[in-house]
């Protein structure tokens, strides 16, 4: 309905850098998506706090939460699917559903996914609004050399909605532990 708004939302993510051919299977399964300018990710926390209600202090203490975390390692070891949506398996995912959890807690106003699941399972979207029993065959032969893919990662990135339909990394929070 044209006049009619919605507040600008945010989300925490971890980015996962070289991304390709991940961003060539999603470009081409989860075209809305990178049509937002969304980066290939595993989600911590989404949606976070409307993007007017980013106070210095919620900044604050997300900067916080992240600077008391370990670094998060795992591996994209398998595609898997729920009806409309094709994915790739972040394992072991202990220390990501952990801190999903902790964001949770601090943040109770902003439950995962709007609180439409009771269980949120760590996962990189590969395809989305698709039927993904028909597609699912060709992620994983577009993919079948590439997994298992490995990162270790320093940081946290909250991805902000600058305008309607239009995201982009805003801030970056470092986890502060060392790698061991």
């Amino acid at each position: 309905m044209p006049g009619v708004s919605r507040p600008l939302e945010t989300a925490l993510v971890l980015v996962l850098d070289d991304a390709e051919p991940f961003d060539s299977v999603r470009r081409d399964f989860a075209t809305a998506t990178v049509a937002l300018g969304i980066p290939f990710h595993v989600t911590l926390l989404y949606p976070f706090a409307p993007r007017d209600e980013l106070t210095d202090a919620v900044i604050a203490e997300t900067r916080a939460l992240f600077a008391a975390r370990e670094p998060i390692e795992f591996s994209l070891t398998r595609i898997a699917t729920w009806p409309d949506v094709v994915y790739a398996v972040p394992e072991p995912d202990a220390a990501l559903r952990e801190c999903m959890r902790a964001l949770y807690q601090l943040f109770p106003s902003w439950p995962p996914y709007g609180g439409e699941h009771a269980e949120v399972v760590p996962h990189a979207t590969l395809g989305e609004d698709v039927d993904a029993t028909r597609v699912v065959a060709e992620i994983e032969r577009r993919l079948a050399g590439e997994l298992p893919r490995h990162y270790k990662l320093d940081a946290a990135m909250l991805l902000e909605e600058f305008a309607l339909d239009e995201w982009r990394p805003r801030e970056r929070f470092p986890f502060g532990g060392q790698w061991s």
